[in-house]
């Protein structure tokens, strides 16, 4: 009611009005439907007024994508009629001034953020008044966005940002647009549908990835959309996963101390779309609990007002100076490339789950990075907001004395992360193993000129679930040049238990909100240990001294190797990572100069007194590992097959973990 009492929203009434429209659904009272009708008069009225002092306005997802749904719902519940000219009034007024990049041009091109609501409010017009002078031109404008979309059926944002413009409108009025349920059950968009499931962890959090707002960045985007693609399929999966996500919410909430729940308000709009889409005759199903990887379609920049490009790559070209641009600049070639390394340990509270970046071509590039890791609902990872170059994860490969020769893309329109034409990074990823059994997962990705250098990049895993996370990375050098390599950590904290090769690490307080909020997480810790070398050496770096993204996770350990390889030269980075609760030294008496103790040598090493590398060299792997007193796993990496000993056991597989406990020894 706090809500309706105030109409006047602005041009952000049709979002923050939307629990009220779910009132007037679930009561069928007028009161409810009179305030969205006033809600809606009022959002003309700020339309007209910036028309009027800036010739148009640019405020494209939520409108486009919201009111149509009013009109569906008022007219459904008797409160309006079809032809309402107040509404007609309305919706011309916003499809004729919306200017989405709050520039000249319009009807921009494209399956992206910005053009999809643009061609899909114009498409509503056309359809709904036929009469107007622009019926004709809207109605093909409109097909023409809808069929670049559909052409792949992928939108061109890797990230946990942007991704939700394109997808909300499909969600919302996907039906509408075409006038049947083929964006939700047409077996090509099950690729986009599933990946906004797969990457929810144990707990129902999402991991940041690319451009983001930050920890746990849109997941109440992916309730609404989950929720509206269970009801129309009837796929259980994605409401138990929509409810994952829904409960991790809640505990996010920032209404302290009541025994009820609130919804943080930044999110209501976005549950009262959830609740508008359900269908309660669908029951939630888990999803398979192993891991995976996925696909998705390749996405490039490229010039965006070049006309016979655009007409080259999408045809149906508009050839007037301001209108039909490539929105975003993005293209989708339709070549498909590795997307996400899911590992997974289940789908319970507290289980182990790492999220691996695979996509050679994303701004910023990380395949082979680590974007999420977390066990217990707590997170060890937190992505920078990042629409350029930023090591997340993985080998820094830097080139010293900058003599080495640049890999670049043979198409030179293509446009890089620094948006300079001509000089995109000739990257190119592929799984070449995979294999998922109860007990552990194996993977390896190899990448091409990685960062675009003269080298070859492969990161091997070996999940072992709900215990721990080993990777070894291998750097091929296919020239000589002066290097430094590095396989880095971004995190919070780093310490106090910290040795030559390893560090504790945690984070205390994920960040959201772009910035603006400190989130709750529970308490846990995460050793990084890097296998031992006589030829690197830890680092601590301070990644804002060079870098303001970083804010939300400043800190990063480096295992770090100088030097210039010949051609051909393998270097070798084998790591754990083993989640564990905190452990904190205790005074021994409570006498004055006490002195502060550890438990025992694996708290006070946050266990990496209990791993020992028994082989590590390009061709095998082997580790020991005692993490818990007197239980023994073993695990090795043997890409080439060879027979080796591990344990008691000679085995010739590619990867290989063993448990002892599990075995009887």
């Amino acid at each position: 009611m706090d809500i309706a009492r105030r109409p006047n929203r602005g041009m952000d009434g049709p979002r923050a009005f939307m629990p009220v429209l779910v009132k007037y659904v679930q009561s069928g009272e007028s009161i409810w439907a009179d305030a969205c009708i006033a809600m809606l008069k009022a959002f003309h009225e700020e339309m007209e007024r910036q028309v009027t002092e800036r010739k148009w306005f640019w405020q494209f997802e939520h409108p486009a994508a919201l009111i149509p749904l009013y009109r569906k719902h008022l007219v459904e519940g008797g409160a309006m009629v079809l032809d309402a000219a107040w509404f007609r009034d309305m919706w011309l007024c916003y499809c004729r001034n919306l200017h989405v990049w709050d520039t000249e041009p319009v009807e921009w091109r494209g399956g992206c953020h910005r053009s999809m609501p643009e061609g899909y409010a114009k498409g509503l017009a056309a359809k709904w008044y036929r009469d107007i002078p622009e019926a004709a031109h809207w109605r093909r404008y409109s097909e023409l966005v809808f069929g670049d979309f559909w052409r792949t059926k992928d939108v061109p944002q890797n990230d946990t940002g942007y991704m939700m413009g394109p997808l909300i409108i499909l969600a919302c009025g996907g039906d509408q647009w075409t006038g049947d349920d083929r964006v939700y059950a047409a077996s090509g968009m099950r690729r986009l549908w599933d990946r906004l499931m797969v990457e929810i962890t144990p707990d129902g959090a999402i991991n940041p990835y690319g451009p983001n707002g930050g920890w746990n960045s849109t997941a109440d985007y992916r309730i609404a959309m989950l929720e509206r693609v269970a009801a129309e399929t009837g796929d259980g999966r994605y409401r138990f996963a929509a409810h994952k996500l829904f409960n991790y919410l809640r505990y996010q909430s920032r209404e302290p101390g009541s025994s009820g729940y609130r919804l943080d308000t930044g999110a209501s709009w976005l549950m009262a779309l959830a609740w508008l889409f359900a269908d309660d005759s669908v029951t939630p199903t888990q999803p398979d609990a192993g891991s995976l990887w996925n696909r998705r379609i390749e996405a490039v920049r490229i010039p965006h007002t070049d006309k016979a490009l655009t007409e080259r790559l999408l045809g149906n070209v508009d050839p007037r100076e301001n209108f039909g641009h490539i929105c975003c600049s993005w293209h989708m070639t339709g070549k498909e490339w590795p997307d996400k390394l899911v590992l997974r340990s289940g789908w319970n509270p507290g289980d182990l789950f790492a999220l691996v970046e695979l996509h050679p071509t994303s701004f910023p590039a990380n395949p082979g990075g680590i974007m999420g890791l977390n066990r217990w609902g707590t997170p060890f990872t937190q992505i920078v907001t990042s629409k350029g170059a930023s090591a997340e994860n993985r080998a820094l490969i830097e080139d010293l004395e900058g003599q080495a020769e640049r890999r670049y893309h043979s198409d030179k329109l293509r446009i890089d992360e620094f948006w300079r034409r001509g000089t995109m990074p000739d990257i190119r990823s592929e799984m070449v193993y995979f294999e998922d059994t109860p007990q552990a997962t194996f993977a390896r990705v190899r990448v091409q000129n990685m960062d675009g250098l003269p080298v070859v990049y492969e990161r091997e895993f070996v999940f072992v679930k709900n215990r721990f996370l080993a990777t070894r990375e291998i750097v091929t050098f296919e020239e000589s040049f002066k290097a430094r390599v590095a396989p880095v950590w971004n995190t919070h904290n780093i310490g106090p238990q910290i040795g030559a090769h390893w560090a504790n690490t945690f984070i205390h307080q994920p960040v959201g909100d772009n910035g603006t909020r400190s989130m709750k997480t529970p308490p846990a810790d995460l050793l990084v240990w890097f296998a031992p070398r006589a030829d690197c050496r830890l680092q601590v770096v301070d990644r804002l001294e060079n870098d303001p993204r970083a804010e939300a996770c400043p800190n990063q350990i480096r295992y770090v190797w100088e030097g210039t390889p010949v051609a051909g030269q393998k270097l070798v980075f084998t790591q754990v990572y083993y989640p564990h609760p905190p452990y904190r030294a205790r005074a021994t008496s409570n006498n004055p100069g006490a002195k502060a103790a550890y438990a025992d040598r694996l708290q006070a090493t946050a266990h990496a007194s209990g791993l020992e590398v028994i082989r590590d060299d390009a061709e095998v792997s082997i580790l020991r590992l005692e993490l818990e007193a007197q239980h023994v796993e073993w695990m090795a990496f043997n890409p080439f097959e060879r027979g080796i000993e591990i344990g008691s056991r000679r085995v010739h597989a590619p990867y290989c973990y063993l448990n002892e406990r599990e075995r009887g020894q």
